[in-house]
């Protein structure tokens, strides 16, 4: 009977312990390899784009200076991904404007995406006229 107790409570306690992710897999941080424009295509190094909860973070490493980061909020309901409200990071009393935004692929403080693909390895976004392919890292 003890080892039945034992065995339960231990299960119990690593269930507990187990991560949730209320985004499924898009929780985490996504490399972005391509933009796809109507007459062009980008791709961009260093961009990333992460998404945790209700935040999203993008930011650009270069390895040259401090990552430029932006944080955002994230609303994410099925096939659709909104992102909007980004200030700098750290944070500072001032939001970021369209052209600091710019930098990471992206034209507006609010946007809004269709999810058309979405798995462990893959987020394929489309926002209009431009289709952005992420890679997870």
């Amino acid at each position: 009977m003890k080892k039945i107790i034992s065995i339960l409570l231990l299960s119990i306690a690593f269930a507990a312990c187990d991560k949730v992710y209320i985004n499924g897999d898009l929780d985490g941080m996504w490399r972005l390899e391509s933009v796809v424009y109507p007459d062009s295509t980008s791709t961009p190094d260093q961009i990333f784009y992460s998404f945790q909860r209700h935040l999203v973070q993008v930011s650009r490493h270069d390895g040259t200076e401090l990552p430029k980061r932006f944080l955002g909020n994230l609303d994410y309901k099925g096939a659709t991904l909104s992102m909007s409200n980004f200030h700098s990071f750290p944070l500072e009393k001032y939001p970021a404007t369209t052209e600091m935004l710019r930098e990471f692929h992206l034209y507006s403080d609010s946007t809004t995406f269709n999810v058309v693909t979405l798995n462990e390895e893959r987020l394929i976004l489309e926002n209009g006229e431009r289709i952005y392919t992420l890679r997870k890292w």
